[in-house]
């Protein structure tokens, strides 16, 4: 149908459906302004904790060294396994249930909300003991170092916390309330940064193993305070709502058919991560570089390099979260034909954000180097892996995708198959090409899962590749970086490694960049009277758009 809204008046019997239609699209851009006004809320927020991060993974690399902050990521790789399994499943879960709660079922939102709460806390009670009294063994084993069981049995008291925090951040999310949880989080950042900060204070001067476990005992509390801030803003939101009374159907087994594959993906994929990342210093030794060197170098590329690359991905985090209820609730409906336009137009949004960031990375490698640690040292890796970003960017989009269509089983099978591989890569590769092999692991255990999730995408939802709008993204960027490097040939080489310069080059790329695609179709007019409307006063939004874009929502 390619009626425009003005058709309608021409015929008075149709005035009924014209009605229908302009109420569906006042509805429609409200839950977009929404959308979008969640997502920008995420992403400022995000972008908040990431600056404040990598500042202040600065901050430890000063105070630590590249050797303390490798011993810090030996400990963190061990306890990120160990929340995984004692949180995974649940973020999913609660989103999920909560969202049929109140589309479909009609059901009691605060007893769906205790029942995954009192689930999840069960399992990370359990995962917390084997951790604690595990410790010294894993230490010495596995990480064969036994600075490390002290620290790990410090960051065991705080995992039934992250687990529930895992639940009520599910929970906000459904009820498309991700804002005000985005609130907490700021919270538990400025928490951690401040009691790490006291606690590395108060221990400094006694070595690697204290400054561990400051560093950890900042953690644990800003878990806790986290915690306790987003279960005291549950129980407020949730007095709010409109309860319903009625019991959800079937909830325990529908609880375990939604986490239980998401889970199970996550722990089987975290064990080999865990494998594969304490196989990296010890593939750095046998290749020839000495212990410290090996710590120094993984420290590098995880610690400092990765975190500065996804720096820019909370935009697409933010939005990948926002996604699984925004399609569970149209999956759940039946709604097809709008889950397809949210699709198509989200991941080409994300691909042209995704090639804005390589390009930038790319062209800018040393000066962000030199602007963030004050050395060239991750500006290898960061050039490195600018080309991985497209793909990983992308695939974090997919991923929510996924989730919200209801493929935790396809995501789970693909994590598997991706970790298995990496694991086999690491234990083969670095030992004998040492960095190089690292790196060739990465490309291959991202561009592998990223092509399995998008195979998956095509195949459950109506999203066909088109080239031509992939190829000319890449163009256009292309020519922006270049036309900006041209004009920085003619400036003064002192200013050339200033800040200012690099915010001003980013700045002039990005605008380039978006002027390449407007110019060459990349970014239609279409695309612009659609975001146009989606700021105009209601019912000037809805005679804009026709009916034949009704399908679209974000």
């Amino acid at each position: 149908m390619s009626l425009k809204i003005g058709a309608f008046a021409n015929n008075p019997s149709m005035i009924p459906h014209r009605m229908n239609y302009l109420r569906k699209q006042v509805l429609l851009m409200k839950k977009t302004r929404q959308f979008l006004w969640d997502t920008a809320v995420l992403t400022i927020a995000a972008l908040f904790m990431r600056t404040v991060g990598v500042s202040f993974n600065v901050y430890l690399t000063n105070q630590l060294g590249a050797a303390g902050i490798g011993l810090f990521q030996l400990v963190m790789t061990v306890f990120s396994m160990a929340i995984t399994f004692a949180s995974s499943g649940i973020r999913l879960a609660a989103t999920r249930l909560v969202v049929d709660a109140i589309s479909k079922d009609r059901a009691d939102v605060k007893k769906v909300l205790r029942r995954c709460l009192l689930s999840i806390l069960l399992v990370a009670v359990v995962v917390a003991l084997i951790l604690y009294t595990g410790s010294d063994l894993i230490s010495q084993h596995w990480l064969y170092d036994s600075r490390t069981a002290q620290p790990l049995r410090l960051l065991s008291l705080s995992l039934p916390f992250i687990a529930m925090s895992a639940a009520l951040s599910g929970y906000f999310t459904a009820i498309r309330r991700a804002g005000v949880y985005a609130g907490v989080q700021v919270l538990e950042q400025l928490v951690r940064v401040a009691s790490t900060a006291g606690f590395l204070h108060m221990l400094s001067g006694r070595g690697l193993e204290a400054s561990c476990i400051a560093i950890v005992l900042g953690s644990c509390v800003s878990d806790l305070i986290s915690f306790l801030a987003s279960f005291f803003l549950s129980k407020w939101m949730v007095r709010r709502q409109r309860n319903q009374h009625r019991v959800m159907p079937h909830l325990n087994r529908r609880l375990l058919r939604i986490a239980v594959p998401d889970a199970v993906g996550a722990w089987v994929r975290s064990i080999l991560l865990t494998i594969e990342h304490l196989l990296i210093p010890i593939g750095f030794k046998k290749s020839g570089i000495s212990s410290e060197n090996a710590l120094a170098t993984y420290g590098t590329i995880h610690a400092m390099t990765l975190p500065v690359l996804l720096f820019p991905s909370c935009i697409l985090n933010s939005l990948a979260s926002l996604l699984v209820p925004e399609i569970a609730e149209y999956h759940a409906l039946r709604q097809a034909k709008r889950i397809d336009g949210i699709i198509n137009r989200v991941l080409y949004a994300a691909l042209l954000f995704s090639l804005l960031v390589a390009g930038v990375f790319y062209a800018y490698a040393g000066e962000l180097s030199n602007a963030v640690y004050h050395s060239s040292d991750t500006k290898p890796f960061l050039q490195l892996l600018a080309v991985l970003v497209p793909v990983m960017y992308l695939d974090m989009a997919v991923d929510g995708m996924l989730k919200g269509l209801d493929q935790q089983l396809s995501s789970m099978r693909y994590n598997i198959i991706d970790s298995g591989l990496c694991v086999i890569l690491v234990y083969f590769l670095i030992p004998r090409y040492s960095v190089k092999g690292y790196i060739i692991t990465l490309f291959v255990s991202e561009i592998l899962n990223f092509y399995l999730s998008l195979r998956r995408l095509i195949r459950v939802s109506a999203l066909r590749l088109n080239w031509k709008r992939i190829l000319n993204p890449i163009l256009c960027m292309a020519c922006a970086v270049t036309g900006v490097r041209l004009v920085a040939t003619l400036l003064p080489a002192p200013l050339l490694h200033s800040v200012p310069w690099l915010v001003g080059a980013i700045l002039a790329t990005s605008c380039a960049y978006l002027l390449a695609l407007r110019c060459s179709g990349g970014i239609t007019q279409q695309d612009l009277h659609w975001f146009a409307g989606i700021f105009r006063p209601e019912r000037k939004a809805a005679m804009s758009v026709s009916p034949q874009n009704t399908g679209v929502s974000v």
